[in-house]
């Protein structure tokens, strides 16, 4: 879905997962500035072409349109697919399921008194092998590239397209990345835009994501500046001219932001963009499967999310973003990018599930029954005949310990799929409920008492298994990183 609407003011753009391209463009309240969207609205005609009339640019995203059920594993992503029934279910009960477990009282404040303190954790973890480059930036936000014919990217004759050029009183076009990380944005445009005139700002609230940046072999300072700045500060960056910047590009850092810092973030960006200013958005929307993934104890407030790491994410809609950027911007589009991933190698279903979960079974138990005998049969066996009898003792009884895993696992998969389907709820009762049946089945040709024994100690067995994997979920996941004492006053 894309809306766009006549600038009057500057303009906003764009979600993803169900993720929202949105463009916006600076409002009544000062000069034309505009907040814009790559994303075009897709028709569903069979006999017309996808483009963008401005960029001449032909099968943007959006265009792999799914038509028919039988051909949903032909490729890897469907573009503009709603979502089903099953899923609003699942979406639905997920959701209750974070109401009924939110992050606990006394750990709310250090997620929202120091989030810049986790963003240097991560990076300091991470540095810059955790996200890939994004080369889509090309496609999806061409206005970062089409104002320059001066790119490795450029067709033959290929003319200037976008109405965002350098004035002429500047020698410069100004690109101002907020949220840069480790430059994942900033190097492929670079590398991509020769023209001398583009000089980028790159910045981010991590010092540690600002330090990879810098010690980047990508890194010109003749072409870039790093720098540690909060979006939501109540003061301008030092370095930056207001009213300087030809293009502001915002991707997954908004939704690092609290609600109540909305409204300082979207004034900072207005006043450093100059009029006629394009600001590039694009972010996390309301019940994308990072969302509904979220367990116990993540939800921090409404729609607002801590993740493992102890960073916040905040998950959109359409209608928030109109009323957060409208203000100042004039929204050119605004749209939802939903695309459902496939995965093709695989074809994950239920049956397969099943197969894939009795496979694994059957090599685990084939490794370590088999490992297990080889080292029996060595031992039992006469000097020099070790490694022969190993080996005999291991053929004999490895396939067929893999064999009793496969079935148990096997089963258990079954259970599991058959108790989600009934209870259409995804938690560690079904996986307790499986074991306690798995146990019980196998040992029903030894009488009820025996099946009862079982069944107790699968369940019993799959609990401590479920409870000491959620406390270690709780015990490590949460645990805010240290922090620094300030230094003594002087």
């Amino acid at each position: 879905m894309a809306n766009s609407c006549t600038p009057q003011a500057p303009s906003a753009q764009d979600m993803e997962g169900n993720r929202d391209p949105g463009v916006a463009t600076q409002g009544s309240m000062g000069p034309l500035k505009k907040q814009t969207s790559s994303a075009t609205e897709i028709s569903r005609s069979t006999d017309s072409q996808i483009t963008n009339e401005a960029g001449g640019r032909s099968q943007l995203f959006g265009s792999r349109l799914l038509t028919a059920e039988q051909d949903v594993f032909e490729h890897n992503a469907w573009d503009h697919v709603e979502p089903d029934d099953e899923y609003a279910k699942y979406a639905e009960q997920q959701i209750r399921l974070h109401h009924e477990h939110p992050v606990p009282v006394e750990k709310r404040e250090i997620y929202n008194t120091t989030p810049a303190a986790f963003w240097d954790n991560f990076y300091t973890n991470n540095q810059n092998k955790f996200f890939k480059d994004r080369h889509w930036l090309r496609i999806e936000f061409a206005e970062l590239f089409e104002w320059t014919n001066n790119r490795k990217s450029a067709d033959k004759g290929d003319m200037n397209a976008s109405s965002t050029q350098p004035s002429a009183e500047s020698s410069k076009f100004q690109i101002m990345e907020v949220g840069c990380g480790a430059g994942n944005a900033v190097f492929p445009l670079l590398e991509d835009v020769n023209d001398p005139r583009l000089f980028v700002y790159a910045c981010d609230y991590s010092s540690i994501a600002v330090d990879v940046v810098k010690t980047s072999k990508a890194y010109d300072q003749h072409r870039c500046a790093a720098f540690v700045w909060d979006l939501a500060s109540t003061a301008l960056p030092s370095n930056v001219v207001p009213g300087s910047i030809d293009i502001m590009l915002m991707v997954f850092v908004f939704s690092a932001l609290h609600p109540s810092q909305w409204k300082q973030a979207v004034a900072n960006a207005y006043q450093l963009l100059k009029p006629g200013g394009v600001l590039l958005f694009r972010d996390y929307g309301r019940n994308d499967l990072a969302q509904l993934r979220f367990k116990r104890s993540r939800l921090l407030e409404e729609n607002l999310y801590i993740r493992g790491d102890g960073t916040r994410v905040y998950f959109f809609t359409n209608e928030e973003l109109a009323e957060i950027f409208g203000s100042l911007f004039e929204i050119e589009q605004n749209a939802i990018d939903r695309r459902l991933l496939i995965n093709r190698k695989r074809e994950l279903k239920i049956p397969w599930v099943i197969l894939n979960d009795a496979g694994g079974a059957f090599a685990m138990g084939a490794i370590g029954g088999g490992t297990w005998h080889y080292i029996k049969g060595a031992r039992n066996s006469p000097y020099g005949e070790r490694f022969r009898g190993g080996l005999t003792a291991m053929r004999a009884r490895g396939p067929i310990i893999g064999g009793n895993f496969a079935v148990w696992g096997g089963m258990f998969s079954t259970f599991e799929c058959v108790l989600k389907g009934l209870r259409q709820k995804e938690d560690p009762w079904n996986t307790i409920g499986s074991g306690a049946i798995t146990g019980g089945m196998l040992a029903a040709r030894g009488g009820w008492k025996a099946a009862s024994v079982s069944a107790v100690f699968g369940g019993v067995l799959l609990a401590l298994i479920e409870g000491v994997g959620i406390a270690m979920n709780r015990t490590f996941a949460q645990q805010p990183p240290p922090m620094m004492l300030p230094p003594p006053a002087q």
